[in-house]
């Protein structure tokens, strides 16, 4: 476990810095930069990376359970008046896979 969260830091880390290329492209010869950063460079990668989690975090909570779908799918088909469908087949037809 503590090793993939190390290797999800340096992909969030390589990410930012990919994002950063256009403005600090000095900062780039044949690899990325290397440690101690700029001041400004360093606040800049880290505000990018406080975005990458936020929105990593935003996108997690947005997600939502197959049995939170079932409700969901139960609950319309009661709405409209109609005979439960397959929610199997809804499913399967509608997941992004």
């Amino acid at each position: 476990m503590e090793k993939e969260i190390l290797e999800d830091a340096a992909d969030i880390e390589r990410i930012a810095m990919d994002k950063l290329k256009n403005k600090w492209g000095h900062l780039y010869t044949f690899v990325y930069p290397q440690r101690p950063f700029p001041t400004n460079y360093e606040n800049d990668l880290n505000n990018i990376k406080i975005g990458l989690y936020e929105g990593a975090k935003w996108k997690a909570e947005r997600i939502y359970t197959e049995e939170d779908l079932l409700g969901a799918f139960e609950a319309g088909m009661m709405f409209i008046g109609e005979d439960k469908g397959s929610f199997k087949e809804w499913f399967e037809q509608f997941k992004k896979k």
